[in-house]
C-alpha cells in the first residue's frame, strides 16, 4: 500500500542559492541547487520574480531552497550564498533595516525553526555550485525575455523547463495522535518526521509507508489552538480525496467497521481490474481504498 511518487531522501541537505536582478530593481529571478550529504544533486529549481532587487532575490532563492528542504524532510541544512549581506543578517552580524527585507528575514526564521540544525555561509560567486545556480537565474531571465518578445505571436504560457517533484499532500487534523494512529493502524503508515512550528503554534507530522521509503508523504497539519474542522458538503469541497492502494480491501474495511470508521461508499468494481471503496478519516477527510486484481 502506498501513496504517490518517488523522491530520494537524506537527513542532511546542502543548499546553494542565488538570486539576481537586471537593473536593481529590474527583472529578477531566483534559483537553488540541493545536494545530499554525499554530494549528489537532489533538486535544482529556478523561477522568475517579476521586478525586484538583488537582495530580495537572494532571500527569495534561499526561501525556495528551505521550503524544498522542509518538504523533503531534511533534519539538517547547510546553506551557501554569495550574498555577504544576507548571510550576515541571518547570522545576526548585521541588523535588517529595510522593511521588505525584514519580512523576508522573518519568513526564513519561520522555516529555520523546523530544522534540528541550520547554518549559513558566505562563499564566492566563483564557487562551482553558486555558478550553477547563477546560470539557472540567467537562463530563467533569458527565457522570460524571449517569451515576452514572442507573446504577440503565441499567447500560450511558456515556463522554464526546470522540473518538479511532488513530495507531499497535507490534510488538517484536530487531534494529531488520533490521526497518526488511524493512518498507522489501518493503512500502515509510519511517522517519518515531526516538525514544531512555533510561529503558528502548530505541529507537522509526516508519514510514509515503510515499504515505500522515498515516496510522496502524507503531512498531518495540527494547529494546537483549533480543536475542530468542519468539512463542506461533498459537492462544495475543493479537495476531493486521498487514494491508497491496499492488498485486501475487505479485510481493511472489516477492521474499520469494528472501530466505527465512517464508510461512505461500499466496495464496488471500478473498470475490469479494480475494487474501490471510500471511507473518512477521523476529521472527515475522504479516502479512496483501491484493490487491484492480480
Amino acid at each position: 500500500m502506498y501513496v504517490g511518487l518517488w523522491v530520494y531522501m537524506d537527513q542532511k541537505l546542502v543548499l546553494y542559492s542565488d538570486g539576481g536582478a537586471r537593473g536593481n530593481p529590474g527583472p529578477a529571478a531566483a534559483a537553488y541547487i540541493a545536494l545530499s550529504e554525499a554530494g549528489v544533486t537532489v533538486r535544482t529549481d529556478a523561477r522568475t520574480l517579476g521586478v525586484s532587487t538583488n537582495n530580495k532575490a537572494e532571500y527569495a532563492a534561499l526561501l525556495m531552497a528551505l521550503q524544498f528542504a522542509v518538504e523533503y524532510g531534511a533534519e539538517e541544512v547547510v546553506c551557501y550564498l554569495d550574498s555577504e549581506l544576507v548571510v550576515n543578517q541571518l547570522n545576526g552580524v548585521y541588523s535588517v533595516k529595510n522593511l521588505d527585507l525584514q519580512k523576508l528575514w522573518r519568513q526564513v526564521h519561520q522555516l529555520r525553526v523546523g530544522f534540528k540544525k541550520i547554518s549559513f555561509f558566505n562563499v564566492r560567486r566563483s564557487n562551482p555550485c553558486i555558478a550553477r545556480a547563477d546560470a539557472l537565474v540567467n537562463q530563467a531571465l533569458d527565457e522570460q525575455r524571449g517569451s515576452a518578445k514572442t507573446s504577440h505571436i503565441d499567447n500560450k504560457a511558456v515556463s522554464a523547463n526546470v522540473g518538479s517533484v511532488f513530495v507531499h499532500v497535507s490534510v488538517r487534523t484536530s487531534n494529531v495522535e488520533r490521526s497518526v494512529d488511524f493512518y498507522h493502524r489501518f493503512l500502515g503508515l509510519e511517522v517519518v518526521r515531526r516538525v514544531a512550528v512555533k510561529a503558528t503554534n502548530a505541529e507537522l507530522v509526516f508519514l510514509q509507508a515503510p515499504a515505500r521509503l522515498g515516496c510522496c508523504m502524507l503531512e498531518l497539519t495540527f494547529y494546537r489552538d483549533q480543536k475542530q474542522y468542519l468539512q463542506a458538503d461533498y459537492e462544495n469541497r475543493v479537495f476531493d480525496h486521498l487514494g491508497f492502494e491496499v492488498d485486501d480491501i475487505h479485510v481493511i474495511l472489516a477492521a474499520m467497521r469494528k472501530a466505527n470508521v465512517t464508510i461512505t461508499d461500499e466496495p464496488r468494481m471500478f473498470g475490469e481490474d479494480s475494487i474501490i471503496a471510500f471511507v473518512e478519516d477521523p476529521d472527515g477527510t475522504l479516502i479512496e481504498l483501491i484493490e487491484r486484481k492480480k
